[in-house]
């Protein structure tokens, strides 16, 4: 069980804080929402999470079959809404992948991010779409 203390410290800032391991994030609200966009917003963390999931679920079925996966990035977009319900309507993610890799390894990446406990629990409503790329 993970828990996390959420703070809000002013300003539309606010401060979370893992507590088991002391890692701390903090958030401001994005320029079009108020805000100084000083920092990661709320929706911005949620589509970091997604991110980084898929590379670490990635990493750990890697790891599994004794390969790493070292020099793999993705970027993301995130595109909201334009109406006043301020919701992510869709998540852009390019996954980029050393040259070096065989294409057998490829598609095993690919079958492994299908597993991404985030994607699983994202709205249906939210169109993600992931670009994959050899390089």
């Amino acid at each position: 069980m993970t828990k996390v203390k959420c703070s809000y410290l002013g300003n539309l800032n606010c401060e979370a804080i893992h507590l088991q391991s002391g890692s701390l994030i903090r958030t401001d609200a994005p320029l079009d929402h108020c805000g100084k966009g000083e920092s990661f917003s709320p929706t911005d963390l949620l589509a970091t999470s997604l991110g980084t999931c898929l590379l670490t679920i990635m990493a750990i079925k890697a790891n599994s079959k004794g390969f790493d996966l070292k020099g793999i990035y993705l970027n993301i977009e995130k595109v909201m809404t334009q109406n006043s319900e301020r919701k992510i309507k869709k998540l852009i993610i390019d996954i980029f992948i050393p040259v070096s890799t065989s294409n057998e390894t490829i598609d095993f990446l690919k079958k492994a991010s299908k597993e991404c406990p985030v994607t699983r629990n994202l709205s249906q409503e939210i169109d993600i779409k992931i670009s994959w790329h050899h390089e």
